[in-house]
């Protein structure tokens, strides 16, 4: 089942008609020192990260891939060597069934999966598959904006959990050197797998609920330097995480200095 996900994926990749690709270096301070790094070590609070993504239009709806590497420049064998990331694919009602959403709130629903994965030093590893919907939503002053809701199945753990998440982004250009991208995403979940620590189904024990929250605000240089947009922008990435990779009372609290280069 993974390995015919994946060439489906592929192949959306190689009709996509439109895309985009980035790469951001991101830049901050008091990360935990007790995440995602090997028995008895410590990570640095202090990390660089290397962020690539990638998004595509294809004939039946989107596709999107991003991953994140800490410290990729690092020397250091030990401590702060994470990555995460996932790959998403949407298949929109519109252009699958014909249906016409018109010009009101609702633009169009899409079915929607995901696969995520990540690994600390090579420990702590783990992976997430999501299945759901995603409704695009006409919200005035957005570029787009869109909400999801997904089952999150961690095959670690019994059953299956839920997840909320949504996208957005902002564009407000006042002149050639005032242009201003808000833009982000958010994630959260109630529950995780079907009981809790106590074996309640459902249950709401703490360690099964999260928030991620990563919103970002960029000025675009490069629309000043050579009137070209979206190509060379540098602003701040706020990280907000409750309940971190699902680990009770694990909360960070990021702000980071980035540079971002689109083509």
């Amino acid at each position: 089942m993974i390995s015919k996900f994946f060439v489906a994926l592929l192949v959306m990749v190689l009709t996509t008609s439109a895309m985009a690709t980035s790469v951001s270096l991101l830049h901050g301070s008091n990360f935990r020192d007790d995440l995602g790094c090997a028995p008895g070590q410590t990570c640095e609070t202090e990390r660089t990260t290397y962020t690539i993504e990638h998004f595509g239009l294809w004939e039946l709806g989107t596709v999107f891939f991003f991953y994140d590497i800490n410290d990729p420049f690092s020397e250091q064998q030990k401590g702060n060597n994470q990555f995460f990331g996932g790959t998403s694919a949407t298949l929109s009602w519109s252009k699958m069934f014909g249906i016409n959403f018109g010009n009101g709130f609702l633009r169009d629903v899409s079915f929607r999966g995901e696969f995520e994965n990540g690994s600390g030093n090579g420990v702590f590893s783990f992976r997430n598959y999501f299945y759901g919907l995603q409704a695009d939503l006409a919200v005035p002053g957005f570029d787009f904006f869109s909400f999801n809701t997904v089952i999150r199945d961690n095959p670690a753990d019994p059953g299956v959990g839920v997840q909320f998440g949504m996208f957005w982004q902002m564009t407000h250009e006042w002149g050639k050197w005032r242009r201003f991208k808000f833009t982000g995403f958010a994630a959260a979940s109630p529950w995780e797998g079907d009981a809790d620590q106590n074996g309640v189904p459902f249950g709401t024990d703490k360690k099964g609920r999260f928030l991620t929250t990563q919103p970002q605000l960029l000025w675009d240089l490069g629309n000043g330097i050579w009137g070209k947009p979206n190509r060379m922008e540098i602003g701040a990435e706020y990280g907000y995480f409750l309940n971190r990779f699902l680990q009770k009372d694990k909360d960070e609290k990021v702000l980071q200095a980035m540079i971002k280069l689109s083509w």
